[in-house]
């Protein structure tokens, strides 16, 4: 159930419905064409408040963002969840394949563990290493560093590798998955060949990939693991396993670029330093480092790829709540290099970092001729979203007042602009849900839709008296699923074979939740009327809703009136159900009692 709440926590029904129609602000809700059928004035609402559509016009139904996507997009609902949950970047539990997926896992860590040892050997101890280790000791490595980090050594061999690990009792199969052999037309040989070897860990220490330098003018200069069932670069943090706690005591992680880079401060004594392995750092990379810390220094090389990636990471301080800073490196020289020859500089570079919005502001202020209207208007442009971004109000006022002086432009009508641009942006902004922080709370579950689930799956036999019963009674889509498999006849082993990890997850906790056994039928009537009572009354809250919305037409208002009264009357009909229905179920009660 986890998967499914992030998903709807994460998604915004005002992002998603606003692919299929052109949404505008009606009130507090979002108003436009229905997506289902065709129709000239919109009776197609979306309420963020309860993230729920309706349509007032020929189709008349509703639901949430499951509903939605299954019903424009054709699919049923284990699709829709897959294709929301791809959306949402939200991993989904595959019950059924989850052992045979961990002990797979398990075996290419194995596979990759043994690799590691095996090239770290062969870097100590093999006459064909000889240049490698000379590169080593010429990098200025110790071999504190050697074993730290597991450094080692691919021979030129085309399957040294390959031999050692199927001596070993792994398959072909799973040696190409760990990404250590390849396929050639010559049959298969080893990925990593006459290459200084760098092991890179995941943050439980446990080896998932390499980066291999070449020994011998080959190219690429480095090459690294592909993407595989246990390695992703997005998802690792080069050195971080080893730097966590250091990054956690000082309350501070500096992040670098190359494996070099990491090895040599830490060899120096700046054990909370890591890499990003390359330019890019990706949102997972900064929730790792978020959990030990959210003071940042990046120190990469002060090249244009090195300050691209910089910029790029702005986005990241709303969601770390915290300022990022940038130790700018020396024209021409590396970290590793800095340290080597000077720790003290570094130390000093480090202590002396610039937030990094200053960085952006003085970069893109050095790439436009300030004393032309054309270059004041090209730094106001790129500079003013970046303002607009920060959710603190004091750091926004502080950079527009930066960015007035720069371009020599009173403040106010910088506001002025400021003001415009989120107008603009006011959909996008209301829907934009990366950089906040998803809450663990179960905001949209359904204890009373749940607990009728419950009943029905741990008593079958009460389906036969639950024909009052409706999918659409089920706000949830996700309940209104497993109804259905229900009410078509499905017992529990055929469901888990029908439903998605993740809903068949849901539907366990609901078959072991505690039922009392004491007048099921009276419990599940009851339910059904409360189900429905809740349906029609939700129902009546989109109509006040929609009634309030200035840019309803008449014939509009007259629509949703007279469904209001339909609804209405529904509704009396129900409470005399309910009178009657709680009158029977105490002459139960009082004949069971006399009994």
């Amino acid at each position: 159930m986890e998967a499914i709440e992030e998903i709807k926590q994460r998604l915004d029904i005002v992002e998603v419905a606003g692919q299929y129609t052109r949404l505008v602000k009606s009130g507090k809700n979002f108003k436009g064409i229905c997506p289902f059928h065709q129709e000239k004035h919109g009776s197609f609402f979306v309420f963020p408040d309860k993230q729920r559509w309706h349509c007032f016009g020929a189709c008349s139904t509703g639901g949430d963002i499951f509903s939605l996507v299954m019903k424009k997009e054709g699919l049923g609902f284990n699709e829709a969840l897959r294709t929301l949950a791809s959306k949402a970047g939200v991993n989904l539990p595959e019950r059924s394949r989850e052992k045979e997926l961990r002990q797979k896992h398990e075996r290419l860590h194995e596979a990759s563990r043994l690799a590691r040892d095996y090239y770290y050997e062969v870097l100590k101890s093999a006459r064909e290493a000889e240049k490698a280790r000379n590169y080593v000791k010429s990098r200025g490595l110790n071999a504190t560093s050697l074993t730290d980090f597991k450094i080692g050594y691919s021979l030129p061999g085309k399957q040294n590798l390959k031999n050692y690990l199927t001596e070993r009792g792994f398959t072909d199969k799973e040696l190409l998955e760990a990404g250590l052999i390849i396929e050639t037309e010559s049959g298969l040989i080893d990925r990593f060949r006459n290459r200084l070897m760098f092991p890179i860990h995941d943050y439980r220490g446990r080896p998932a990939g390499f980066g291999g330098r070449e020994m011998d003018g080959n190219q690429p200069k480095y090459l690294n693991s592909p993407e595989t069932p246990i390695f992703n670069k997005s998802n690792i943090i080069y050195g971080f396993d080893l730097a966590r706690e250091e990054i956690r005591k000082k309350d501070q992680v500096i992040m670098v670029e190359g494996y070099m880079d990491a090895i040599i401060a830490r060899q120096f004594g700046f054990y909370n330093t890591v890499a990003v392995m390359g330019t890019s750092i990706s949102n997972k990379q900064i929730d790792m480092i978020k959990k030990a810390t959210t003071n940042i220094i990046l120190a990469m090389d002060a090249d244009e790829a090195g300050e691209k990636a910089m910029l790029r990471v702005i986005e990241y301080e709303n969601h770390l709540e915290n300022e990022i800073k940038v130790a700018i490196m020396p024209p021409g020289r590396d970290p590793d290099e800095v340290i080597q020859n000077n720790p003290g500089e570094w130390q000093a570079l480090v202590e002396n970092a610039d937030p990094l919005c200053d960085f952006a502001f003085s970069k893109s202020s050095s790439e436009v001729d300030l004393t032309t209207a054309a270059g004041k208007q090209t730094l106001v442009g790129k500079l003013l979203p970046v303002i607009a971004q920060m959710n603190s109000l004091v750091r926004q006022a502080h950079y527009l007042q930066k960015l007035s002086k720069m371009v020599n432009v009173p403040e106010a009508k910088l506001e002025s602009s400021l003001r415009e641009f989120k107008t603009r942006q006011e959909v996008r902004s209301y829907t934009s849900g990366k950089n906040q922080k998803i809450s663990t709370e179960k905001v949209f579950a359904s204890p009373r839709e749940e607990y009728c689930l419950a009943m029905l799956i741990q008593n079958p036999e009460l389906i036969e008296k639950a024909r009052g019963l409706e999918g659409k009674y089920f706000k949830n889509s996700e309940n209104a699923e497993i109804f259905r498999l229900i009410r078509a006849g499905n017992d529990i082993e055929s469901m888990r074979q029908k439903l998605d990890g993740a809903v068949a997850e849901h539907m366990e906790k609901l078959a072991t939740r505690p039922i009392s056994p004491e007048g099921l039928e009276s419990k599940i009537a009851e339910c059904i009327l409360l189900l429905e009572e809740n349906h029609l009354r939700s129902i009546l809250q989109n109509h006040e809703h929609v009634l309030s919305s200035p840019e309803l037409t008449d014939n509009e208002k007259e629509a949703v009136l007279k469904e209001s009264m339909l609804i209405s009357q529904q509704l009396k009909e129900l409470f005399s159900k309910k009178r009657s229905g709680i009158h029977q179920m105490r002459r139960e009660k009082a004949n069971y009692d006399a009994g």
